[in-house]
């Protein structure tokens, strides 16, 4: 049994990592906020002669999403036992919708930002190294949910920024981290936007990497603003144009 001071410690670290994680979240979120201001001021005359309009949600229900899905119409069967969940991205969901029709809703932008890793911290402090953390398996529930979202789409506009120790290219114990994302995103290059899907047609299934940030440093707004105005305006352009 753990005693009180075991207990103790344990909180206040979980305390750290809940302060941590506010930061991310305010980054982010502000990073988010600049990205509609800048499709706002870029594109006032879709919005002012063709209705359309741009939502940002902090979740989005299975039910939302499935519907996306059947908008396609290429898919009929699904599970809807827990269609009135949702996913909650870091970051959010930027959607474009149109005055004239409830039903149009299209994925411009999901965000999320993970911090993993505080070994350098520790061993500055003279403690012992902890095990690698699991932030990166906590996205891959959202990421999935969101590829089959827009599997009848060209584009999958998501983007991760993740920090921390954890993800120190130089460090060669962090070489089992790098090789999940590598494969969470189906092995193509980590630190590269991508937003169309690539190397497919219409005979196979094509693969749909998307935009993973990862490095030791904390990313800044400026860094995570310059990213998501890319993602979410290319995006914008191929629904509208």
């Amino acid at each position: 049994m753990a005693s009180s001071d075991d207990l103790r410690k344990n909180k206040n670290q979980h305390k750290a990592k809940n302060v941590n994680s506010k930061s991310d979240d305010k980054n982010i979120g502000i990073a988010m906020n600049r990205t509609i201001e800048y499709l706002i001021n870029r594109f006032k005359n879709i919005q002012n002669f063709d209705g359309y309009y741009f939502e940002f949600g902090k979740s989005l229900s299975l039910k939302i999403m499935m519907d996306n899905i059947r908008n396609g119409g290429i898919r009929k069967q699904f599970d809807t036992n827990w269609e009135e969940n949702t996913i909650m991205p870091d970051g959010g969901f930027l959607i474009l919708k149109k005055k004239d029709d409830e039903n149009y809703q299209k994925l411009l932008l999901a965000a999320e930002v993970k911090r993993q890793g505080t070994n350098d911290k520790r061993l500055a402090e003279g403690l012992t190294k902890q095990a690698r953390g699991n932030a990166i398996e906590r996205l891959g529930k959202n990421l999935i949910g969101i590829k089959a979202m827009m599997n009848h789409e060209d584009i999958t506009p998501f983007v991760c920024f993740g920090h921390g120790d954890d993800f120190n290219q130089d460090d060669i114990t962090t070489k089992n981290v790098f090789s999940k994302l590598s494969t969470m995103n189906e092995f193509y290059y980590l630190n590269k936007t991508y937003i169309f899907k690539l190397d497919g047609n219409s005979e196979h299934n094509k693969f749909a990497p998307v935009s993973m940030y990862f490095r030791k440093d904390e990313w800044s707004i400026d860094e995570m603003f310059e990213i998501m105005k890319e993602i979410a305006e290319t995006s914008l352009r191929y629904y509208i144009f």
